[in-house]
């Protein structure tokens, strides 16, 4: 879940091996996360208990952010340009021939792994794009 105090920013300081800037995390998950994992995880324990389970074990998120995160979300898909930064084929509103086929038109992350839907996104724009040029590619 989306939570304000998060942040992403190039730290000041630490560098890696090559020399380059490297990101810092900041801010708390948002509580919801944490009820949401609960819920999964106790379902997912009943599922695996009625299929003959004798022992299960649960690892739930803590409230602090770490790096195992999954950027997204900086450019909403919309018809209205005010509230969003392409259209619903992922092509940016005020500029001709751009489009955006990556994580950031992935505007909420469920929790979990976003890599299939962020994968259906990009065959999805890139669909759009290919079908544009019909015709027009010799």
């Amino acid at each position: 879940m989306p939570i304000f105090t998060a942040r992403v920013q190039v730290d000041p300081t630490v560098k890696d091996h090559w020399g380059i800037p490297v990101a810092r995390l900041s801010g708390n998950r948002h509580p919801d996360d944490i009820e949401t994992g609960r819920f999964l995880a106790s379902k997912a324990e009943q599922w695996l208990k009625e299929a003959g389970a004798v022992l299960t074990w649960t690892a739930l998120p803590g409230l602090v952010q770490r790096s195992g995160q999954h950027q997204a979300g900086t450019c909403r898909m919309g018809d209205d340009p005010k509230i969003s930064v392409t259209n619903k084929n992922g092509q940016v509103h005020d500029i001709d021939n751009l489009f955006l086929a990556d994580s950031s038109l992935h505007v909420t992350n469920g929790g979990f792994n976003p890599v299939l839907t962020i994968m259906a996104l990009g065959f999805w724009v890139g669909h759009h794009i290919t079908a544009g040029w019909k015709g027009k590619l010799t």
